[in-house]
C-alpha cells in the first residue's frame, strides 16, 4: 500500500459522514502504518469550518484525532514544488486551488500520493499519483 497525504474531503467523510469505503479504507490504511499523514492546510480547511458552524463537539473529535497522526507543515521544498505546479498549470491554461496546490507539494516534497475525492481538483498536477477512498 502506498503512503497518502490525506485530503480535506477523505478526513472528513471518515470522521464526520458515513461512507462504508472510506472508513473501510482508512482503517486498513492505518492498521498497516498506525498513522495518516495531514497536511497543515487541511487543518486548517476542517478546523475553520467547524468554527464557522460552531461545530464544537466534531472541533474536539478533530483535534483529537491529528494528535495521533503526522501533520505535514509548507516547507521551502514543498513551497517551490506548489510554485512549479502553480506555474506550469498557469502555462497550459488550467487552474487549481491555493491550498490543493499546497497540498500537491507537501506530498510530492514527502513522495507520497494524495488521496481525495476531488480527483479534478489535482489531476492536473504532472507527477502527482492520486487514490480515491471513496472507490
Amino acid at each position: 500500500m502506498m503512503k497518502v497525504l490525506v485530503d480535506t474531503d477523505i478526513l472528513t467523510y471518515y470522521l464526520f459522514k458515513d461512507y462504508p469505503q472510506v472508513k473501510q479504507n482508512f482503517e486498513h490504511y492505518l492498521s498497516e502504518f498506525s498513522f495518516v499523514y495531514i497536511g497543515r492546510p487541511t487543518v486548517f480547511e476542517i478546523e475553520s469550518g467547524l468554527l464557522t458552524k460552531k461545530a464544537y463537539k466534531q472541533l474536539t473529535i478533530f483535534q483529537e484525532f491529528i494528535q495521533k497522526q503526522t501533520i505535514l507543515e509548507i516547507t521551502e521544498l514543498s513551497a517551490h514544488i506548489s510554485a512549479k505546479n502553480y506555474a506550469y498549470l498557469v502555462s497550459v491554461g488550467k487552474h487549481s486551488g491555493t491550498n490543493d496546490l499546497y497540498l500537491a507539494g507537501i506530498a510530492q516534497s514527502n513522495e507520497l500520493a494524495i488521496c481525495t475525492n476531488n480527483e479534478k481538483d489535482y489531476e492536473n498536477i504532472p507527477n502527482l499519483t492520486i487514490i480515491n477512498w471513496t472507490k
